[in-house]
């Protein structure tokens, strides 16, 4: 199949996300770059209000389309099979983009052929604060620590078919085998140095339960991509004792902090009681 040239293909899976779904639509409809078409894919939502505002979604550029509940990598995959795109953009039901993030991920991907995908810094959006944090991309060997990259970017085509599409298998985390799987093909993700999106925070959120189970997601990552992470084993090993050192300090500075120190001197007496009563009884 022929892919439309310039043509940004954006996949929006949906599962029980109405409350959202209006805000990230409305986010690509104010993009300063408008070649687009808009893949909504409801991942077998049953939630009353999420099929009542997906229903109501009526623009010429957006489509809706609807599936059994497989998850966010079956909900991609089935969107861009279905796509037109020279160029995929994916965005999580609950997220938005910067108005300015196609235009200039676009100019990318058409100035530096090595370069498959395009991430951006990011804002995460909590309920009373947000906070900031970079993306630095890179190569394969970047990414066998964390993602370097928003699980919502622009890439080529070309990337997700070299990848064979996301793996509908891993327990989780499947953005980040995504990428490590499009960088071993020889890609490079490049980072735009600016806060050009916005991820909220939401509790019980797919983030938060791939957390829980991450021994789980590690273990098949390193068995599918077994090679690329015994040829950079002692950086895996280095970074994880840098993250064990930076809790040990984090743990110092709280346990030498007046807050700390108060509460246990405040506790002390409480405890010698609780001795007492428990050596008379």
């Amino acid at each position: 199949m022929n892919r439309n040239a310039n043509l940004v293909s954006v996949i929006i899976p949906c599962y029980n996300d109405g409350r959202f779904i209006h805000d990230a639509v409305e986010c690509i409809l104010e993009q300063t770059y408008q070649n687009f078409e808009i893949i909504i894919v409801d991942d077998g939502s049953d939630e009353k209000s999420t099929i009542k505002k997906l229903e109501k979604i009526d623009h010429p550029k957006a489509t809706v389309l609807k599936k059994e509940n497989g998850g966010p990598a079956s909900a991609r995959n089935y969107g861009i099979e279905r796509s037109s795109g020279e160029y995929i953009l994916t965005l999580d039901a609950d997220d938005k983009f910067d108005p300015t993030f196609l235009e200039k991920s676009v100019d990318i991907l058409n100035e530096r052929p090595q370069v498959g995908m395009v991430t951006s810094y990011i804002t995460r959006i909590y309920k009373d604060h947000q906070k900031r944090a970079i993306k630095e991309g890179g190569d394969s060997s970047s990414f066998i620590i964390g993602n370097k990259a928003n699980a919502s970017l622009l890439f080529r085509f070309k990337c997700w078919e070299d990848a064979s599409g996301y793996d509908e298998e891993i327990p989780g985390f499947e953005d980040w085998e995504f990428a490590i799987n499009v960088t071993k093909q020889g890609w490079i993700v490049y980072s735009i140095p600016e806060y050009l999106f916005y991820y909220r925070n939401i509790e019980n959120s797919q983030y938060d339960r791939d957390v829980c189970i991450r021994p789980e997601i590690m273990k098949y990552l390193t068995e599918k991509h077994e090679s690329l992470f015994k040829n950079h084993i002692r950086d895996v090993i280095y970074e994880r004792e840098k993250q064990i050192q930076q809790h040990m300090r984090t743990i110092s500075v709280y346990k030498n902090s007046y807050s700390h120190k108060l509460g246990s001197a405040i506790l002390k007496p409480m405890k010698a009681l609780k001795n007492l009563l428990v050596f008379l009884t």
